[in-house]
């Protein structure tokens, strides 16, 4: 026992010793999992599918944890044989939750990625974003969890003031933006102080701040989207900013957990802070030909200074968006106001 407390105590002098008080960034295996997964949304769901053309539910999470360096069984009867049992009250990021569907047993499958929610492979939606305590549906035809990977407990880090994260640092390109945005509560951080600042933004996050940043009313969480119903945690805003004419659906669907990219942003930005082209300082992009479809509301960003383009005279329309940069564009755009 002795042995093993002084062990014990040495390697927790080690991570003291070697962790800095901000800017602590170190991925975990699971955050690493959950990570690869997040990069799969909107995949279409494929019956045996295991790629990224299409997957099915176990056939996702044979080639996630493959991607993380583990090999999992194929099949989710196979899968539930495996790893640890966990209680869905002690659940994790990169647990695997399992649940009876169409059959008796473990039928369906994915992967927890903490707030209650799990990544999967869904025969309606492909790769997409569920409540494990959804009343509707996945509650009552939850089975069980378990754990792949074992990690130690992670030592919990001080809570700092509003706008301070321990992941964005005073030298941090976006800091001086980040910490405003967050002093005033319009984007606000994850737990222990990180703010994630890598992190992609998607429709329903960028619904919440926007909403946050004008003062929105976000009581009617009545939407009108088949996939955003009342429960869920960004209905109000996603009805406010749907009905002021700033986001539009895809029909009957809103895709919340689509993420945003900087053609998007454009288009976003123009409809809420209604810009006007700088004639004086129209720039271009060897990308973007004046027939692009987004042509405009990126002249409208870039001219007025909330954008630019990269070295090589491009805009990359396409990229994804970061949660530093989501934050710099609404910091500059709610400073010309």
């Amino acid at each position: 026992m002795i042995r093993k407390f002084l062990a014990s105590f040495l390697i927790l002098t080690l991570i003291l010793t070697l962790l800095p008080p901000k800017g602590y960034t170190q991925t975990s295996k699971n955050e690493e999992i959950v990570s690869l997964a997040k990069k799969q949304l909107g995949v279409p769901y494929r019956f045996g599918g295991s790629s990224p053309s299409g997957f099915d539910c176990s056939g996702f999470l044979y080639y996630i944890f493959k991607e993380a360096g583990i090999t999992l069984p194929r099949t989710s009867s196979d899968q539930y044989n495996i790893g640890d049992k966990i209680k869905k009250s002690d659940l994790q990021i990169g647990d695997i939750v399992f649940f009876e569907t169409y059959r008796s047993g473990p039928s369906h499958s994915g992967i927890y990625v903490g707030d209650r929610k799990f990544i999967h492979a869904s025969s309606s939606n492909g790769i997409s974003i569920s409540s494990v305590d959804d009343p509707h549906y996945w509650n009552s035809r939850y089975l069980g969890a378990r754990r792949i990977v074992d990690e130690p407990i992670q030592m919990v880090l001080a809570i700092l003031p509003a706008g301070e994260y321990h992941d964005v640092s005073t030298d941090h390109w976006a800091y001086n933006q980040i910490k405003w945005l967050g002093e005033k509560g319009i984007i606000n951080g994850y737990d222990q102080s990180f703010f994630l600042p890598g992190e992609v933004v998607t429709r329903s996050q960028a619904s919440v701040i926007i909403a946050n940043a004008l003062g929105m009313n976000v009581s009617n969480k009545k939407s009108g989207f088949k996939d955003v119903p009342e429960n869920h945690w960004a209905a109000g805003a996603i009805t406010a900013v749907t009905e002021a004419g700033y986001f539009r659906g895809y029909d009957d669907v809103f895709r919340p957990e689509e993420i945003l990219t900087r053609e998007q942003i454009a288009v976003l930005f123009t409809r809420v802070f209604n810009f006007t082209v700088n004639e004086n300082k129209k720039v271009s992009f060897t990308d973007i030909p004046e027939t692009y479809w987004a042509h405009n509301a990126i002249q409208r960003l870039t001219s007025n200074g909330i954008a630019s383009g990269y070295s090589d005279s491009t805009y990359r329309p396409k990229n994804e968006v970061t949660r530093a940069e989501f934050s710099v564009f609404l910091f500059r755009a709610l400073h010309m106001k």
